[in-house]
C-alpha cells in the first residue's frame, strides 16, 4: 500500500470490486458524457522496476523499483503540476512508489489519493517472468487474446471504463480540474485509447510508454471509441 507522507490523505473507498458489464457500460454511454469543465489529466507509467531492467515480462508480479527507477521517479516530480485535486494509483508497489517519490521530490500537493486495483497491470499468465518477445495477436489488435491464465485487453477495457465512468461522476459532482494517475503499460494503452478516441485496436495495443513517462491529456467527454465498437 502507498505510504502516507506529510499531509497526504489516502482514501481507498472507490468501488474497486464493482466492474460493470459491457451492457451497462454501453447503456450509460449511449450518448457521450460531457464534462462541465475540461480536466487536465496526467497519466504516468511507473518508473523502472527490477524486472523491467532485466527485460522480462512483469504482469501482476508485485516488485520493487531499481535504484535507477527511483531516480526516474524523482525527476518525474519536476515534470508535473504543483497541485492536483485527485491522484489515483494501482495497488502494485512499483506504481505507488513512483507516485510517492514524484510527489515528494516535486513538493506536489494532492488533495486526495485513491488506491484503485482497476489500474493494476493485467495478468500475463504463463508469460510472466519470461523475456520480452513479439506477440502477433497483440500486433494485429486482438483484444480478446490472452495467454494461458492471463487477462485479455477486453477485460482491461471493461475495468478501465468502469473506473472512468466513476471518475466522470466524481468530476461532475465536485468540479475537479486536475487529476494524476500512476499505472502500468497495459491499462495506460486502454486509458489513452479511450480518452483520445482511437479507432484501430492495433494502434492502441501498439502504444509504448517509457518508464516514468507522462502522458498529458485535456479531457472533456467520455464515449466508447471506435477501437471498442465491436466488443
Amino acid at each position: 500500500m502507498i505510504q502516507i507522507v506529510g499531509d497526504w490523505k489516502v482514501l481507498n473507498n472507490f468501488r474497486t470490486d464493482k466492474n460493470q458489464e459491457w451492457e451497462k457500460i454501453r447503456e450509460r454511454l449511449k450518448n457521450p458524457i460531457k464534462l462541465p469543465n475540461s480536466v487536465e489529466l496526467h497519466l504516468i507509467r511507473h518508473a523502472e522496476s527490477t524486472i523491467n531492467a532485466d527485460k522480462r515480462v512483469t504482469g501482476l508480479q508485485d516488485i520493487e523499483l531499481t535504484f535507477y527507477g527511483e531516480k526516474q521517479a524523482s525527476y518525474l516530480g519536476t515534470k508535473l503540476l504543483k497541485q492536483y485535486d485527485l491522484a489515483f494509483v494501482s495497488g502494485l508497489q512499483r506504481a505507488q512508489k513512483t507516485l510517492q517519490i514524484a510527489i515528494q521530490s516535486g513538493d506536489i500537493k494532492v488533495e486526495k489519493i485513491f488506491i484503485d486495483s482497476r489500474l493494476n497491470e493485467r495478468s500475463l499468465g504463463v508469460l510472466e517472468g519470461q523475456k520480452y518477445r513479439w506477440i502477433p495477436e497483440y500486433a494485429c489488435g486482438d483484444l480478446k487474446y490472452a495467454h494461458e491464465n492471463g487477462e485479455n485487453y477486453e477485460s482491461v477495457a471493461r475495468r478501465i471504463f468502469t473506473f472512468l465512468i466513476e471518475i466522470t461522476d466524481y468530476v461532475i459532482d465536485n468540479q475537479i480540474k486536475h487529476i494524476l494517475i500512476s499505472s502500468h503499460m497495459g491499462p495506460l494503452r486502454i486509458l489513452v485509447g479511450i480518452l483520445k478516441e482511437e479507432v484501430e485496436p492495433a494502434s492502441v495495443l501498439g502504444f509504448k510508454f517509457s518508464n516514468a513517462q507522462v502522458v498529458k491529456i485535456v479531457w472533456d467527454s467520455l464515449s466508447i471509441p471506435g477501437f471498442l465498437k465491436d466488443i
